[in-house]
C-alpha cells in the first residue's frame, strides 16, 4: 500500500510541475510602467481678458446691491417708517 501512495504521490507531484511550467510559459513578462508624456494644459486668457472680465463682474455685483437697497428704501416707504 506504501508503494501505491507513493506512485501516486509522484504522479501528482509530476503533474504540478508540468501546470507550474505551463503557467510560466503563458505568463507575459513583467510590465515595467512608463510614464506618459505630458498632456498640454488649455491655453492661458490673456491678462487683459481676464481684467475686463474682472470688471464685468465687479459692476454687476455693485448693480446687484444697488437693486437690492432700492427695493429695501421701497418697502419702507411703502410700510411707513
Amino acid at each position: 500500500m506504501t508503494a501505491q501512495n507513493h506512485s501516486s504521490e509522484s504522479a501528482v507531484y509530476a503533474e504540478h510541475e508540468a501546470t507550474v511550467q505551463e503557467a510560466h510559459a503563458m505568463m507575459a513578462d513583467p510590465v515595467v510602467p512608463v510614464t506618459a508624456a505630458p498632456v498640454p494644459s488649455a491655453p492661458q486668457p490673456h491678462p487683459e481678458h481676464v481684467a475686463v472680465k474682472e470688471v464685468f463682474q465687479m459692476v454687476g455685483a455693485m448693480v446687484f446691491v444697488f437693486c437690492f437697497a432700492a427695493l429695501g428704501f421701497n418697502a419702507m416707504y411703502h410700510a411707513g417708517y
